[in-house]
């Protein structure tokens, strides 16, 4: 009797423990596909939350507004009208510009890089007088990480790098005019009155009308004499000059802007086309009147306008991550009478842009990027 109950126990407790195994057994897979299926959904959570993230990391990315520094280097007419292209052209692609004047001041342009640098804009075109000021500037500008053009300003030698370096072929215009002045006026002397000394395209151009009318060997330059790009010092050296008793036919002037001047001073002296002709370059509106009114003989057409949306197409590439050639050269052409409707407008338009977008498209696999 005793043995039977034991036996009933032993049974009982058994089975007791059996279904306790089991029930525990059974919380543990539970448990186990719970926490599974949580990790599941905690993935699928972060990835989704971290696909949003970068979309608005993206979005935010491409809404950035950019912004470049435009320095120019004095008041010259030329230089406003290069300003007013490179404006014209960020306007269309949504870019603020901060226009700033070195006013022929090599300390005041280095204070002008500085204030773009502090401002930490994206981008720097920098319009120099001097290829020294161009190196130095080209020094800060790559300690600040910023990248800069220069407009029709030579880099001077030293470490620093600019993006591009946009240029008319100054020293090939001088010779263009040299070539005219030998074939139109040959055994004529020749007076030139250039811009500032020292400065790159001014000593470019000169290099290249002294040096082809020496090579051609049918006319003499009988003075050359700086006027600093300023129509007054150019009037005050035409009227010494005609004082002066030097024998010329020919004036080379720098720039429209001062053969302006020299032509009014030649009028009143009864002295223009009688027997002094006057020659320049760029192309201006004010000189493209004196061409059709046989005033000014001839002119070499340099938009300013071209090359500074050339600058500014050049800058926003690269910013937006094309590589650019070191060196651009902007197109330019020879203006007389009989072609003076074929003259590039100084003023900024939407077939300056389309130009410069074709021009682009010559030096590579280059899209436009004004439309």
């Amino acid at each position: 009797m005793k043995s039977s109950l034991f036996s009933k126990i032993i049974i009982l407790i058994l089975i007791t423990a059996l279904a306790v195994t089991l029930g525990l057994v059974g919380c543990k897979t539970t448990t186990t596909t719970t926490t599974a299926a949580e990790t599941t959904a905690a993935a699928e959570t972060t990835s989704a939350a971290t696909t949003t993230t970068a979309v608005e990391t993206t979005t935010t990315a491409a809404a950035k507004k950019l912004s470049f520094g435009y320095i120019m280097p004095g008041p010259d007419p030329w230089y406003a009208y290069a300003r007013d292209g490179f404006v014209y052209a960020a306007k269309k692609l949504g870019v603020e510009v901060s226009v700033l004047n070195s006013d022929y001041d090599q300390q005041k342009e280095q204070a002008n890089v500085e204030d773009l640098i502090t401002r930490k804009v994206d981008g720097i075109n920098l319009f120099s007088f001097l290829p020294e000021g161009c190196q130095l500037a080209a020094q800060k500008a790559n300690k600040a990480n910023i990248p800069m053009t220069i407009e029709m300003s030579a880099l001077g030698p030293g470490p620093g790098t600019v993006v591009s370096d946009i240029e008319f072929d100054w020293k090939k215009f001088g010779e263009m005019e040299a070539e005219y002045i030998a074939e139109h006026w040959p055994n004529e002397n020749v007076l030139i009155i250039c811009g500032m000394m020292g400065q790159g395209p001014n000593d470019l151009y000169l290099s290249g009308v002294k040096d082809k009318l020496a090579e051609l060997g049918k006319n003499k330059v009988v003075g050359v004499q700086p006027a600093d790009y300023n129509r007054q010092k150019a009037m005050d050296i035409m009227q010494n000059m005609l004082q002066s008793g030097l024998k010329f036919t020919v004036v080379q002037v720098g720039n429209e802007d001062m053969a302006m001047g020299v032509i009014q001073v030649l009028k009143d002296a009864g002295k223009l086309n009688n027997p002094i002709k006057v020659i320049s370059n760029n192309g201006s509106p004010d000189g493209l009147k004196a061409i059709k009114a046989g005033e000014l003989s001839a002119t070499v057409s340099t938009s300013p306008s071209v090359g500074s949306v050339s600058a500014f197409s050049a800058l926003y590439r690269f910013v937006n991550g094309e590589k650019v050639p070191d060196k651009v050269y902007a197109p330019m052409f020879m203006i007389t009478k009989e072609n003076v409707d074929q003259a590039v407008s100084w003023v900024p338009s939407d077939s300056t842009l389309k130009a410069v977008d074709d021009m682009f498209a010559t030096l590579g696999d280059y899209k436009p990027i004004f439309k």
